[in-house]
């Protein structure tokens, strides 16, 4: 059987999943896949084009960003998503640096904030939204991180959904102020 691109991701995915960034090189991932590291490199360019590829496959694809029109739960699911992965909020956070539009569910977010904010505002909206989400995850999991380390009590990492959905409402708040200002 021929090694493709999916299974390189998807079995990136999965060691993402049971081991955090820290788990996951290129080498185990060959070792994981039972080829040479270089075959990987036929498929992927180097370990950071295929972050950017777990990153998409973290946010669940292309369809996730039509799943909602509603910005509170497009950031609730955003959240959702980074959580159910080891380190999702620091791999996601280096995809947009190194290939900002390379992540379709987020570049297309702006479309929320599209009937009340022109285009370059409904842009920035989204980006705000995106960027509130992934600090608040990455200092969740940091939290956990630290609490499977056993370096903080077990009780240090409460996840505080209502604590995350304020933070969210205060923004969407100072976006509908400034869709409303002349």
């Amino acid at each position: 059987m021929a090694l493709n691109r999916e299974e390189i991701v998807e079995a990136a995915f999965t060691m993402l999943r049971e081991g955090g960034l820290g788990g996951l090189s290129m080498r185990r991932l060959a070792d994981e896949l039972g080829v040479h590291a270089g075959a990987l490199y036929y498929h992927v360019a180097n370990k950071q084009e295929l972050l950017v590829a777990v990153a998409g496959r973290i946010l669940g694809g292309d369809d996730a960003a039509n799943a909602t029109e509603d910005p509170r739960r497009a950031a609730a699911d955003l959240r959702g998503a980074l959580l159910r992965v080891r380190d999702g909020a620091e791999v996601v956070s280096f995809a947009l640096a190194f290939r900002p539009d390379s992540l379709t569910p987020l570049a297309g977010l702006h479309r929320l904030f599209d009937d009340r904010l022109e285009p370059q505002k409904a842009e920035w909206a989204a980006q705000t939204l995106v960027h509130y989400v992934l600090g608040y995850v990455a200092d969740e999991q940091n939290r956990l991180e630290l609490v499977r380390a056993e370096i903080l009590p077990a009780g240090a990492a409460p996840v505080s959904p209502d604590r995350f959905l304020f933070g969210v409402d205060l923004i969407l708040r100072g976006l509908d102020s400034e869709a409303a200002a002349p």
